[in-house]
């Protein structure tokens, strides 16, 4: 049924409306299993990887694209296998450029999940780490090895000159990062400009790899340096590591005492306050947290753990998302921290949600439900077809008009099919009170909003680490504390948290504050006529990708469905978020073309001449932040005169939100509570310093990256960066998609 707020749009209707808004979708290609497994290479993963074992399923993400060179990373037992996609359709073949064999560090150490196989990896991610962009994989071992993009990029095309035979052995590269955690290692993060990453085992703990970063210029004045990279950025070389422990709170005082200068050594940092295996652990890796402060992660028993990582070696925060008590019960997966800024703004929740959210008070925690965003998505089916396995059918080509409107679904296709909502299984029913539908977002406040999150001071001490914040039941004599007013700043100074547990996604706009959330229940669910075992092992949301740029984010569920979300915001209801498309379409399922065996994993990137350019050439050190816009200037103007006729004071920004990104105006009478943070958060909007103060290393990098914008082949061409998403199955069927945003429709 139509939503009453929808001829509130003008002349379109509601859907032309969303096809708008919507990011542009185009199918590209299928890669069936005929079509790859051809060789002895791939006849040898089809050993491990062809057929599902039930015994040993898919951990995590097994698969990553780079975001600078046209490189495809897979993970097949203890191996990398490196591929190049090739041409318009993004094509594999049947042989990797290159095999690497990780290196460990505890090579003895015994397998958690399969003895048979310790060193089998689990999950694999691609992903910044100062100024490089880095490959991790964690193993059923408990080993983390890391290995530098850059360099594997290099030894390919080293190995591709002296005519090498494909695939080429990966034993020249060598490993900038080998440790090991105990047991089974899950979760992956890194932070850019901290220099972190972050390691979750079955251990039950998280380990925080803290790299030093040491200005070397300051301590060898009169020697020459090694390189302008290691020399700005601290980054860590080949050779092996030595780690401080920090695995006490009187250690972590010793070292909160050093600051700002307490990243002179390699930390090796542990935080206890999980009792399940830890599948995710994420960073806010932005520039509103360039130190590294805030880290948030998940449990199987589907607890958001929120930390403060320089404050506390114990949670701050521990709570479940969507229903408080967990009810039906759901498994953690996967929570990421999302960038505030790269939102999609709207002046009608419709338009934020894809529908009109429905308010349910469930135990004092107020849910705007977005379920029904789905009756509006375009090429969704709702059951998949019963098919002959493809093993045992004959190849089929591609149809001819792979390339057509059938297959690139933009904003002419009027395509609409029957709600999903119709079958949804039983368990999905809710007992929770409902609001009219018309209550507007300032009656259904509970508690004043968090305006700032990101600062020095902990305000959250008196909170018990291990507190679970279970409102009680409220009565209906209590409904008049709804009525609170709500501060949604549009410029916000916090960070929202997106989680995903088996079915369910769920959105909190305030990470300590979870008495309002967004709620969208099980997106991807439709019959299946899959192996039911398989079914059950494969149910979990537990591949995500982050696209800042275009505030999207990729989530697959390993049954082998993908929801492509879009993270809004309005004005009444906050940050939000609206489910756009899923893939694969219906008409790809109805020709057959995806597979009935579950997702090895999902990978995505920019397409080919669409790379995101190398980071800042150099850090500057000992620059006014007023003179950050003259030092873009001269990196990217070398041979320029460097006296310039303007003041850099006066010139206009680059980026006209940069400064008022971070300073919401606030109440009246009210300090700004940014003011005095200190080292640990990012002053990017502050203007009434007289005087810089001394910024931390990772700081001078954000503020460094965010004005470092060069000039790319496809600006002026095209509105927006083309990515590619690319899915892999476990019969090495690969079906691949092109995505993009047209700013100018909207």
């Amino acid at each position: 049924m139509a939503s009453p707020h929808i001829e509130d749009l003008g002349p379109a209707t509601f859907q032309q409306r969303l096809e708008q808004m919507r990011p542009n979708l185009k199918a590209l290609n299928v890669e069936t299993q005929e079509q790859r497994v051809r060789s002895f290479v791939c006849k040898d993963l089809t050993t491990y990887q062809g057929a599902f074992r039930l015994d040993r399923p898919i951990n995590f993400e097994q698969a990553a694209l780079s975001q600078r060179r046209n490189l495809l990373f897979v993970a097949h037992g203890c191996d990398i296998y490196a591929w190049i996609p090739k041409g318009s359709r993004q094509l594999l073949g049947v042989q990797p450029e290159m095999i690497i064999h990780p290196v460990m560090k505890q090579p003895g150490a015994a397998g958690y999940i399969d003895p048979s196989a310790p060193h089998t990896i689990n999950h694999i991610i691609v992903d910044d780490l100062g100024v490089d962009e880095v490959l991790l994989l964690a193993t059923d071992s408990g080993n983390v090895t890391g290995y530098n993009v850059e360099a594997i990029f290099s030894e390919i095309n080293q190995c591709a000159e002296f005519g090498q035979k494909r695939p080429f052995d990966g034993i020249g590269v060598k490993p900038f990062f080998a440790e090991y955690v105990l047991k089974s290692a899950w979760g992956l993060a890194t932070h850019k400009f901290a220099r972190m990453i972050a390691v979750s085992s079955n251990t039950g703990n998280i380990t925080v790899f803290a790299f030093a970063m040491v200005d070397l210029r300051s301590e060898n004045e009169d020697s020459d340096t090694d390189s302008p990279h290691k020399m700005e950025s601290g980054e860590p070389s080949g050779e092996e590591q030595t780690w401080v422990k920090i695995n006490k709170p009187d250690l972590l005082d010793q070292i909160k005492q050093q600051m700002p200068n307490h990243r002179k050594r390699n930390l090796r940092m542990s935080y206890k306050g999980h009792f399940e295996n830890i599948p995710c652990v994420s960073f806010a890796n932005f520039d509103l947290d360039p130190n590294g402060l805030w880290m948030v992660s998940t449990d199987i028993f589907n607890r958001v753990v929120v930390w403060r990582v320089w404050d506390s070696l114990n949670p701050i925060q521990m709570t479940y998302l969507g229903n408080p008590h967990n009810n039906p019960p759901q498994r953690g997966w996967f929570v990421l921290p999302i960038d505030p800024r790269r939102v999609q703004r709207h002046k009608l929740k419709i338009e934020a949600c894809g529908c009109q959210p429905i308010p349910k008070l469930t135990r004092n925690r107020m849910i705007l439900n977005v379920t029904t965003a789905m009756d509006q998505v375009s090429e969704i089916s709702t059951a998949l077809a019963l098919r002959i396995s493809r093993s045992s059918m004959t190849h089929r080509p591609l149809p001819d008009d792979i390339f057509s409107s059938g297959c690139c679904v933009g904003p002419d296709s009027q395509s609409h099919y029957s709600s999903p909502q119709q079958d949804l299984p039983q368990d999905f029913g809710d007992t929770e009170t409902k609001l009219h539908n018309t209550t507007p977002r300032t009656q259904l406040r509970a508690t004043p909003a968090i305006v700032d999150l990101i600062e020095d001071d902990n305000k959250n001490s008196d909170v018990r680490p291990f507190e679970l914040i279970v409102p009680p039941i409220l009565e209906e004599n209590e409904l008049p504390i709804l009525e609170r007013i709500a501060v949604h700043p549009s410029k916000p100074r916090f960070f929202p948290l997106l989680h995903f547990s088996e079915r369910d996604i769920c959105l909190a706009p305030y990470p300590l504050d979870t008495e309002f959330q967004m709620l969208c229940k099980a997106p991807l669910w439709q019959r299946s006529y899959m192996n039911e075992e398989i079914n059950a092992a494969c149910d979990r949301f537990n591949m995500v990708k982050y696209v800042p740029e275009l505030g999207i984010v990729v989530a697959a569920s390993q049954k082998g469905r993908v929801a492509i979300i879009t993270i809004t915001w309005q004005e009444e209801i906050g940050t939000s978020f609206r489910l756009d498309w899923i893939v694969p379409f219906f008409a790809q399922e109805m020709a057959d073309e995806r597979p009935m065996v579950p997702l090895l994993g999902i990978a995505v990137s920019p397409m080919p001449g669409f790379e995101i350019p190398p980071d800042v050439p150099c850090i500057p050190r000992d620059v006014d932040p007023k003179e950050w816009l003259e030092f873009n200037y001269r990196i990217l103007n070398p041979d320029k005169d460097d006296q310039s006729d303007d003041d850099p004071s006066t010139r206009p920004s680059n980026n006209p939100d940069q400064d008022a990104s971070v300073t919401e105006s606030l109440p009246a009478g009210q300090d700004d509570p940014m003011k005095d943070q200190g080292s640990e958060t990012s002053h990017r909007g502050s203007k009434a310093s007289d005087s810089p103060r001394n910024l931390s290393l990772p700081e001078i990098h954000a503020h460094a990256s965010d004005v470092y914008q060069p000039h790319e082949t496809w600006h002026g061409s095209h509105p927006s960066r083309h990515y590619r998403l690319l899915l892999m199955y476990c019969d090495h069927t690969v079906m691949s998609y092109e995505f993009w945003h047209n700013w100018r429709k909207y």
